[in-house]
């Protein structure tokens, strides 16, 4: 059985909407973006579910990189769903400055 490498809660809309305001900021003032082709977690997917073909298939004569930063402008608060932290780095602080870990 597979390891649980998520866990996820539910911001505040004012959590929601103070991210997609630093997200824009940040896409506005030289923030660089990359597109990881291949990932090792692909290693052992059928090529449809991965990143890289999803991004082809949804953007297909486009740079990958244009077309994500083009898509992270779009985010509202109604397409969000859950924040997820990745398990595989604990020691990672969320971004926003109101959890505090020591």
């Amino acid at each position: 059985m597979k390891k649980e490498v998520q866990e996820s809660r539910i911001e505040s809309e004012a959590a929601i909407k103070l991210y997609i305001q630093k997200l824009n900021y940040a896409l506005d003032n030289g923030a660089r973006l990359t597109s990881q082709e291949r990932r090792l977690v692909d290693e052992n997917r059928e090529e449809r579910y991965t990143n890289k073909y999803t991004v082809a298939e949804l953007f297909p004569d486009e740079d990958p990189v244009v077309a994500l930063k083009r898509e992270l402008r779009k985010l509202t608060v109604e397409e969000y769903i859950k924040t997820a932290k990745d398990l595989r780095f604990p020691n990672r602080r969320k971004n926003n400055g109101d959890e505090n870990h020591s």
